[in-house]
């Protein structure tokens, strides 16, 4: 019985002195919403865990549980904000580094049409129809009417003059 009429003693500084412990978290923290939600914190936290020893001293107990909560409080609100922090500049950086990805590979691709369309009109012709249509020499060569052998030539070349004109771009 005792332990309940501490704890009661304990609610009823709570209540009276709500404002007062505000003020001081107020204080410390510089602000009103921030002091409300600490001191709110501490009235749920005496509520649903109320202390095991008798509080011999009920302000100083509720001052120093209000002060070590918003401690809590703000050490939590600034590990949040340097996650957030780091998770924008993240963001930030791949949106950068993908866009810049993203061109790099359209003004490839660009140039590799161009090299591609610079080739002669049989060679262009093999090419395409081996890499792009995945198509077989033979099946090339009876689509075209030529030997297999003049297949492989043509793509031959075309592959060379693809790989001395990509090396200058």
């Amino acid at each position: 019985m005792q332990l309940h009429s501490e704890h009661s003693k304990l609610v009823v500084a709570l209540v009276y002195h709500y404002d007062e412990l505000v003020s001081y978290v107020r204080r410390r923290f510089g602000d009103q919403h921030f002091a409300r939600d600490v001191v709110h914190d501490v009235c749920l936290e005496i509520m649903e865990r109320p202390p095991q020893l008798a509080v011999q001293t009920p302000m100083a107990f509720l001052r120093q549980l209000s002060r070590h909560r918003a401690i809590d409080r703000y050490r939590q609100y600034q590990t949040q904000q340097t996650h957030l922090n780091q998770l924008q500049q993240t963001a930030a950086q791949s949106h950068h580094v993908d866009g810049e990805r993203v061109l790099h590979f359209v003004q490839r691709l660009e140039a590799l049409k161009r090299i591609i369309e610079a080739l002669p009109a049989r060679q262009r012709q093999v090419f395409l129809l081996h890499r792009l249509h995945d198509m077989p020499q033979q099946e090339i060569a009876d689509a075209l009417g030529i030997s297999r052998n003049m297949v492989t030539q043509h793509f031959n070349k075309a592959m060379a003059a693809i790989q001395r004109q990509w090396e200058g771009v």
